[in-house]
C-alpha cells in the first residue's frame, strides 16, 4: 500500500526508515510483501494498478502562462499602470469633449506608454518562459534505464513505475527511490551529494544492518546490484524537493517602493485636485459670474484631471521596464538565462550568497590540471599531481 511504502521513505531519517524496513520484512522478503517476482519482475496488471496507486515517474507541470494573461498580470500588479491607465481614460474622454481636434493627444499619449510598458513586460515573460521550459524538457530526458519486465529491457526513466526490479551498474543514475533487493559481492558504493552535498559515497549492500536505500538522483559509483522501485515522481524525496522550492514570485524591493510611490502619488494628486476643484467652484460662486454653471464645473474638472495626469509619471514604468530588459540581454550575453525582468533587480541588491559547495559551484569531479615528473640518479621516478 502506498502509506506503507511511504513510512519506508521519510526523509532526513535514514536510521528510521531502515529500522522500519526490517521490521517489515522480518517476517517475509520485501519483494514478498510486493507479491513481485525475483525472476520476472511485475507483471503488466501490476504496472498498471502501480501506475494508479503510485503515479508515473515525472513532476507535474503547471500549465504555460498564454500571453494574455501575462499582458493582464503585467497590468494588474502595477498600481502605478493602473494609476496611469484611469487618468488616461478621463483624460481622454473629457479632451475629447472640450477640443475634438486635438484634446485626445493627451490620453492617448499616456496609454501608448502603458501599451509599451505592458507588452514588453509580457513579452519577456513569456519568451523566457518558453525557454526555461524547453531546459527543464532537455533536463528531465534522463538515460534509459534497466529494469525487469519478464526480460531485461531498457525503459525511459520516466515510465519507472513502483516495483519494477531496476539494474544498477557503475556510472547509472537511479532514477526513483529505490531498495536494494541484490548486490554483488562488496556491495555499492553511490554518490549522494546531489541530495546531502557530502562528496564521499556512501556503502550500500543487502547485509543484516548495511543501508539499502539508493534515493533518486544519486549515481552509483561502484558495484552493481538490483533495487525495487518504493517511490517516484512527486513521493521520492528529489521529487518532493523540487516540489516544495517552487513558488510564485514575490514582489522585488523596487516594486514594494513603486507601490507605495504610486499610492502616495495618487492620493497626494488626488487631494490636490479636489480642493482645486473645491476653490473653483467656490470663486464662481462669490464671483457671481454669468457663466453657465455646467461649462464651470465642466472647466474645473478639467483642470483637476489635468493636475492627477501631471502628478503621475507615465515615464517612470517605461523607464524601469526598458532598463531591467536591457540587463536580462547583457546577462544573457553572460550565458544567464533571466525567467523573470524583476530578478535582475533582486540581484542587483544581494550583498551575500549562502550556496551549497559539491555539486552546485563544483562537479564533485576531481580533474587533474598539472603534474610534475623528476627522476633520481638511481633510476628511482617520483612524481606530484596537482587535483583540481
Amino acid at each position: 500500500p502506498p502509506a506503507t511504502l511511504a513510512s519506508l521513505n521519510v526523509p532526513a531519517d535514514p536510521s528510521g526508515n531502515l529500522s522500519r524496513l526490517s521490521s517489515l520484512t522480518s517476517s517475509s522478503p520485501l519483494l514478498s510483501l510486493l507479491e513481485i517476482s525475483p525472476s520476472t519482475g511485475p507483471t503488466p496488471s501490476q504496472l498498471s494498478a502501480s501506475l494508479s496507486s503510485h503515479g508515473g515517474n515525472a513532476l507535474p507541470s503547471a500549465p504555460p502562462a498564454s500571453f494574455a494573461s501575462l499582458l493582464v498580470d503585467s497590468i494588474v500588479d502595477d498600481g502605478t499602470v493602473q494609476i496611469l491607465i484611469a487618468a488616461a481614460l478621463v483624460s481622454l474622454l473629457i479632451g475629447t469633449y472640450s477640443d475634438p481636434a486635438t484634446g485626445w493627444i493627451e490620453g492617448a499619449a499616456i496609454l501608448s506608454a502603458v501599451a509599451i510598458v505592458a507588452l514588453v513586460t509580457a513579452g519577456n515573460d513569456w519568451s523566457k518562459e518558453r525557454q526555461f521550459r524547453a531546459l527543464d524538457a532537455a533536463r528531465a530526458d534522463a538515460p534509459d534505464v534497466k529494469v525487469l519486465r519478464g526480460r531485461v529491457t531498457l525503459v525511459r526513466a520516466a515510465d519507472v513505475r513502483v516495483g519494477d526490479l531496476v539494474s544498477l551498474e557503475p556510472g547509472d543514475k537511479a532514477p526513483a527511490d529505490c531498495v536494494l533487493v541484490g548486490a554483488g559481492g562488496g556491495g555499492l558504493a553511490v554518490d549522494e551529494s546531489s541530495l546531502t552535498g557530502e562528496p564521499d559515497a556512501v556503502e550500500k549492500g543487502v547485509g543484516k544492518g548495511e543501508d539499502r536505500f539508493v534515493l533518486s538522483g544519486c549515481n552509483v559509483q561502484r558495484g552493481s546490484g538490483t533495487a525495487v522501485c518504493i517511490a517516484v515522481g512527486p513521493r521520492s524525496q528529489w521529487g518532493a524537493i523540487k516540489l516544495a522550492l517552487r513558488s510564485e514570485p514575490a514582489n522585488t524591493p523596487l516594486q514594494d517602493k513603486l507601490d507605495v510611490m504610486a499610492a502616495m502619488i495618487g492620493n497626494v494628486g488626488i487631494a490636490a485636485a479636489a480642493l482645486t476643484f473645491a476653490a473653483l467652484m467656490w470663486i464662481r460662486y462669490k464671483s457671481g459670474s454669468s457663466e453657465p454653471w455646467f461649462q464651470a464645473v465642466l472647466d474645473a474638472f478639467i483642470i483637476a484631471v489635468t493636475i492627477v495626469v501631471v502628478a503621475v509619471p507615465e515615464g517612470l514604468p517605461l523607464a524601469v521596464t526598458i532598463s531591467l530588459a536591457f540587463s536580462t540581454k547583457r546577462m544573457l550575453a553572460d550565458n544567464n538565462l533571466i525567467r523573470h525582468l524583476q530578478a535582475c533587480e533582486t540581484m542587483g541588491n544581494a550583498t551575500t550568497i549562502c550556496s551549497d559547495k559539491t555539486g552546485t559551484l563544483t562537479e564533485n569531479k576531481m580533474t587533474v590540471v598539472d603534474s610534475f615528473f623528476g627522476f633520481g640518479k638511481g633510476g628511482g621516478a617520483a612524481a606530484d599531481v596537482v587535483f583540481k
